[in-house]
């Protein structure tokens, strides 16, 4: 879990890549779908501005990156000893 918001300047090996692409590598954990999400709603920006998930990065850019909760894992409980013997 990130605990503030980072602002990661884009080094010269990350040139062209996808604003999208950018984020799942410094974000790792964090579903796809989180990070579409926060990308059209505007709280990550590249120099001030909102971006586009599509949208290709240059070397020097400033990517601000807000707090994301990593996907919790979910526990499957199961109390019945015929699903128990199908499902475990």
């Amino acid at each position: 879990m990130s605990t503030g918001v980072r602002v990661v300047e884009v080094d010269p090996d990350s040139t062209g890549q996808r604003v999208d692409n950018f984020l799942m590598k410094h974000l790792k954990g964090v579903p796809k779908s989180r990070i579409y999400r926060i990308v059209r709603k505007g709280e990550v920006r590249v120099n001030g501005g909102r971006v586009k998930a599509d949208s290709r990065l240059s070397a020097g850019d400033q990517v601000r990156i807000p707090p994301v909760r990593e996907a919790e894992p979910t526990e499957v409980r199961v109390s019945d000893p015929v699903l128990q013997q199908l499902y475990l």
